[in-house]
């Protein structure tokens, strides 16, 4: 899975953000989100994955992501942050992920973890007030990581003779 894509498995959302997602793709992002939240009125569980090259978004790239986080407040039932980073990046970005959560109040729980089988079971309860599809916490991990293995990245361009093909 590339940063900006996502995964709608019945009420959970789950994207990858690696810090370079343009603005513009948060406009598709939130469409994608409230189209499977009019299927689920209790909310969708968001589950953002940082994976451990990310860097910081840019300024207005926050912005995008703070307004896009307001417009979907009621349709959401949780949002997590899975920061596969460590060192001082990772240890960087749970940070900045706590203090959001601690000084910005919401009315929805936000949870940081460092593990996928902890985010997910955090985030269990939330899918269809504990009653997902499946109460695996390993089948929700195996369909994420199935999902992120099938993206193949796009091939640079090739210069043949001067030529650039894609």
């Amino acid at each position: 899975m590339n940063s900006g894509q996502f995964i709608q498995w019945h009420e959970l959302f789950v994207m990858v953000d690696d810090g370079s997602i343009p603005v513009g793709r948060y406009t598709t992002i939130e469409a994608a989100m409230r189209d499977q939240a009019a299927m689920y009125p209790h909310g969708i569980a968001v589950l953002c994955i940082l994976p451990p090259e990310t860097r910081p978004p840019s300024d207005p790239v926050k912005r995008a992501i703070k307004e896009t986080l307001m417009r979907v407040t009621s349709s959401l039932s949780s949002l997590a942050y899975l920061v596969e980073g460590t060192g001082f990046k990772g240890v960087a970005a749970r940070a900045s992920l706590v203090g959001m959560k601690i000084f910005a109040a919401r009315p929805y729980p936000i949870y940081v973890e460092t593990s996928m089988h902890e985010v997910i079971s955090k985030l269990l309860p939330h899918l269809v007030e504990g009653r997902a599809a499946t109460s695996d916490v390993k089948t929700i991990m195996n369909m994420i990581n199935d999902a992120r293995m099938t993206w193949i990245p796009p091939q640079p361009p090739s210069r043949v003779s001067g030529v650039t093909t894609k």
